[in-house]
């Protein structure tokens, strides 16, 4: 049987990167999905990919910095497939700068999507997951949950509330059956990434370099750890903040010395 087989999931931010690779990933284990994003010709077009492959998924637009939007892309999950067991909470908008330059409305505008969308989705998953009796939170935080990184404080802070907020959740409704998790990717190759090399001062090599397998990650690698907590495999885990970061925080590397096998960053 498959790991999902009966289990209905919402993927926000589902059209692209991460959240795409997840949706697809859900789908192949059996679960429905409701891919919830504003890129609507993107996320119409996975649906249609899906659908051709005999999996089932529905597309909403679905902008997470609004509540009732959120609450639409639940209730398409509870009227078309009968529920909802799985809520990965995984869009993402940021801007940045030096935070005295930072635009108000920038940073008001980051929070919204990566902080409020979270809690907006947590606050909608939660009672549709008590009707079941039982469910399964995932929220995408960062390595940048965890550290600083220049220029992008708005990114930085929203990740870092994530974990809490992901906490709370666990030990709020542990004891009616929801679990709540983060997972905490390295560097991956989405969009994002293409951001990143365009405004910043390091290679995609460089950036490869930093982390201890040597390469960025690939979508479906952080796809198949939200699986794993979607699933009853991981029952016993809950409030949890997993890094799936290649190794990137594993370790300074502030001697120089070489990585066995070669490879250096400065």
């Amino acid at each position: 049987m498959a790991r999902l087989e009966g289990k209905v999931a919402v993927v926000t931010g589902g059209a692209s990167g991460i959240g795409a690779a997840t949706v697809r990933r859900l789908a192949e284990e059996g679960a429905a999905v409701v891919v919830a994003d504003l890129q609507d010709e993107k996320g119409e077009a996975l649906v249609a990919e899906l659908a051709k492959a005999g999996l089932r998924a529905a597309y909403r637009h679905c902008d997470v910095a609004e509540l009732s939007q959120l609450e639409e892309a639940v209730a398409c999950a509870c009227s078309e497939f009968g529920g909802l067991d799985v809520m990965h909470n995984n869009a993402a908008w940021s801007g940045g700068g030096y935070v005295a330059d930072i635009d108000p409305e920038v940073w008001r505008r980051s929070l919204a999507v990566m902080l409020d969308g979270v809690f907006y989705g947590c606050k909608v998953a939660i009672p549709a997951m008590l009707e079941r009796g039982a469910g399964s939170i995932v929220n995408t935080s960062s390595v940048d949950g965890f550290y600083g990184e220049m220029l992008s404080s708005p990114y930085t802070t929203a990740k870092a509330g994530v974990i809490n907020l992901t906490r709370n959740v666990a030990i709020e409704y542990g004891r009616k059956g929801i679990r709540a998790n983060a997972v905490c990717p390295g560097v991956v190759d989405t969009p994002l990434l293409d951001v990143v090399l365009q405004a910043g001062t390091r290679t995609r090599e460089q950036i490869a370099d930093m982390h201890a397998l040597g390469r960025v990650l690939e979508p479906r690698e952080i796809a198949n750890l939200v699986l794993f907590l979607a699933s009853d495999e991981s029952s016993a885990i809950t409030g949890a903040a997993i890094l799936a970061d290649g190794g990137l925080t594993a370790g300074t590397r502030l001697t120089g010395f070489p990585t066995f096998g070669g490879g250096s960053y400065g």
